[in-house]
């Protein structure tokens, strides 16, 4: 009744995402709103192998806070990194993302 699932099987079919396209490629940028629906989708939208570079600008402090650490803790769940781009940007993707140096490069080549 509750098999156990084959760990294999789901990161093969998880490296089989966007096989043809580097992760940078996948990037969703957005100004966040305080809107948890939003949030949520975004967050779909991570695990499906879209990084994402969120901008939390436009929120008070308190609604940043609350933005800011649900897509930490997302990030962190989907076994991904979180990189700071500037004091109110930042940029979430899953370690298998990772792999193929697109998004570091990316990072590295935005102007400071």
């Amino acid at each position: 009744m509750f098999g156990r699932k084959n760990k294999n099987s789901y990161d093969e079919k998880e490296n089989e995402l966007n096989k043809n396209e580097d992760a940078a490629s996948r990037i969703i940028m957005e100004q966040l709103e305080d809107d948890d629906d939003r949030a949520r989708k975004l967050v779909d939208e991570l695990s499906k192998g879209n990084p994402l570079i969120l901008n939390f600008e436009s929120l008070d402090v308190y609604g940043a806070n609350k933005m800011l650490a649900f897509f930490v803790g997302a990030c962190y769940a989907l076994e991904g990194k979180t990189f700071p781009i500037n004091e109110k940007t930042y940029l979430f993707a899953r370690k298998v993302d990772l792999l193929d140096g697109s998004i570091k490069k990316f990072i590295d080549d935005i102007p400071r």
